[in-house]
């Protein structure tokens, strides 16, 4: 499934177009520049895999620098990753217009189609892609098919005689035909961006990307093989859909008509993920800080960043609507080859400041690896259209000024200083956030398999899903953890302040003291807090501790029985009552705030659907306790309490819970 994710993201319509430019750049020379150029991102894949295996979190490139580089260094990078993959949808969606002016509609104009179609995959993203994946995945299916068979079937109708001249313009424009055609194989990052998915990810990762590449780079090469040498490379270069124009060549009208429908199905998946992901990247930069904060808002009834996905489709269109292939890929281009040079650079961030984080993977001859994957990355920009370079130079000097926008940004910047913390909004839903377990014994097990937990009722319930990272100093429990959990494990002595400091204070909101002494647990939060992590927990037995602890601003539990749940209270619904457990779990009393946006405001009780399971207890209104009755109306900043099952209570939650 992990090679799935790869081949499908990589497999995008660039290879139905591109070959027409190479072959007019280059001519079949290209056939040698798809190879070595899949050999060369092999280099940048291999510190993918590296990366991937020992952060297996979600997020990708953006995250692994996150998590390595300073806050500056991993701005750029999901600048030039949301660049990438917008402009690369400006591509997909000229593809696709250019192949229904073709083939279809002879009279459609390109920029009409390019705005219509844009703006109708924007409102399929809008209200959520969750219905249409499957429709993807099946086309996705049907272009590999079709791609493959053409090329298959059309080896047999290789003449020697369009091979030659094999370099017809030279070998100079070699390495400007690498950085053209460099978004082709794009794609097999995006396995790293499931990590938290896949099982094993210390081994499956790194397996799942070098299968990725090699079966891409088979394919292409074969591809491009079979267009050059069935057609001459001047007709090729000459037609804007040359795959279809080759597949016609070689099977006649059931040979357009496969790779026309294969064109079609490539361009629109791509263009659909890509749009979304473009979306999503924007979203993170404007959680993350680096945004203002309206591009973190997500749709109330959708729960999709609608601000992040408008601003996104205004950009494909204005890139689209140029109507041309070459820009528009040399463009993205500029933006993946930028982004990955920092993720590159992350490897040696990451072997220097984070000696300690276990590494199911390495790549073999570091540092030269890394080196050389920043290289073959930044090498490739100069060698862009100059257009294309000179407009990916100015959204740089963009980017970077609204990066400077923020005061803090500008001390980051200046300083380079890691301890600098992040500016944090008021969401109305609550962001992932970020657990460091020190201590991995039956109580940090225990809370990691609470917080982790994905069955239906946590997930329903639950305001926030977790990304937990462990500090465990016993090898065996390491070697179980890993086993275990998906997650970074960091093999030390949790009271050290060099370890917590390779974790870095800004990859981390909650600190989780939770070995088996409550010594050492005093110790690693107050070595926390002096640290600059905003929240530390501590698990203690021992209540003579609790007074120096919470003088420290640590939150100390100190009931062993009820931790785990304790915890995930307190990271889940620190405004809501705690959950106490009536009868040895027979029912529950759970409170839930009022906000001034929730549906019931102004309602009257009985006017509310609640479970017939369970009933209000008490509304508190202040300092007044109102005692419920069916007339009793909510006001905005009422606590209302409820009482019944556990599941029932759940339902209320919701009902109390839903916005206008």
């Amino acid at each position: 499934m992990a090679v799935m994710i790869g081949i499908g993201a990589m497999m995008g319509p660039g290879i139905f177009a591109l070959p027409g430019e190479l072959a007019h750049m280059i001519g079949p020379l290209g056939i040698l520049v798809y190879l070595v150029l899949g050999l060369v991102t092999i280099i940048t894949a291999l510190n993918y895999s590296e990366l991937g295996a020992a952060i297996p979190i979600a997020g990708g490139g953006y995250s692994f620098v996150s998590r390595t580089l300073p806050k500056s260094v991993a701005f750029f990078t999901g600048w030039f990753f949301w660049i990438g993959n917008t402009v690369a949808c400006s591509m997909y969606v000229i593809i696709f217009s250019l192949t229904i002016r073709t083939y279809i509609w002879h009279e459609a104009n390109v920029a009409v189609l390019v705005v219509s179609t844009t703006l109708f995959f924007a409102l399929i993203n809008w209200r959520g892609m969750s219905e249409a994946i499957k429709v993807i995945t099946a086309m996705n299916l049907i272009e590999l098919v079709i791609l493959v068979g053409v090329a298959l079937l059309g080896i047999s109708a290789i003449e020697a005689p369009n091979l030659e001249p094999f370099a017809p313009m030279g070998y100079a424009p070699f390495l400007p035909a690498m950085a053209l055609i460099y978004v082709s194989y794009v794609g097999y990052e995006l396995i790293t961006v499931a990590s938290e998915e896949i099982i094993n990810p210390g081994k499956t990762i790194p397996r799942a990307i070098m299968i990725t590449m090699i079966t891409a780079i088979t394919i292409y090469v074969l591809v491009v093989w079979v267009m050059m040498g069935t057609v001459h490379y001047s007709e090729l270069a000459a037609s804007e859909v040359p795959f279809i124009f080759a597949a016609e060549r070689i099977f006649g009208s059931w040979g357009r008509l496969a790779a026309v429908t294969a064109t079609i199905m490539a361009s629109l998946s791509a263009f659909s993920v890509t749009l979304g992901a473009s979306a999503r990247v924007l979203y993170a930069l404007g959680r993350d800080g680096h945004f203002p904060q309206i591009f973190a808002r997500l749709h109330s009834r959708y729960r999709t960043p609608d601000i992040a996905l408008i601003t996104c489709t205004l950009m494909v269109i204005a890139f689209g609507a140029v109507g041309i292939v070459k820009f528009a890929a040399s463009m993205s281009d500029f933006g993946f080859l930028m982004g990955l040079g920092f993720v590159n650079m992350a490897v040696i961030a990451l072997h220097r400041k984070m000696p300690n984080l276990r590494q199911p993977y390495k790549v073999a001859l570091y540092p030269w690896v890394p080196i050389l994957g920043i290289i073959t990355c930044w090498a490739f920009v100069p060698a862009l259209e100059t257009r294309s370079f000179i407009v990916g130079g100015l959204l740089t000097v963009a980017g970077g000024a609204i990066y400077l926008l923020k005061p803090a940004n500008r001390r980051e910047l200046t300083s380079l200083s890691k301890n600098v913390s992040y500016i944090s909004f008021n969401l109305k839903r609550r962001q992932k956030m970020r657990i460091l377990i020190i201590g991995a014994g039956r109580q940090g097990r225990n809370i990691a398999d609470r917080l982790l937990a994905r069955d239906e009722y946590r997930l329903l319930f639950r305001t926030v899903e977790h990304q937990v990272t462990f500090i465990e100093e016993n090898e065996a429990r390491c070697q179980e953890l890993e086993r275990r959990y998906h997650a970074p494990i960091y093999q030390g002595d949790g009271t050290k302040k060099e370890i917590l400091e390779q974790v870095g204070v800004q990859n981390v909101d909650v600190a989780i003291a939770s070995t088996n002494d409550d010594g050492r647990n005093t110790i690693i939060a107050m070595q926390a807090k002096h640290l600059g992590i905003k929240r530390v927990i501590s698990i203690i037995h021992d209540s003579d501790y609790v007074p120096l602890l919470e003088e420290n601003d640590v939150e100390c539990i100190s009931a062993p029985w009820s931790t785990a749940a304790m915890v995930e209270n307190y990271l889940d619904r620190p405004g809501v009552a705690k959950l106490i457990e009536i009868g040895s779990g027979v029912a529950s009393l759970l409170g839930v705030p009022v906000e001034k946006d929730y549906n019931v405001v102004d309602m009257l009780i009985r006017e509310i659907s609640i479970p017939k399971e369970c009933v209000v207890a008490a509304v508190i209104r202040g300092d007044e306790f109102v005692v419920p009755r069916g007339d009793t109306q909510i006001k905005e900043g009422d606590r209302v309490i409820f009482i019944g099952p556990e599941d029932a209570i759940q339902r209320a939650q919701r009902v109390f819970s839903a916005s206008k």
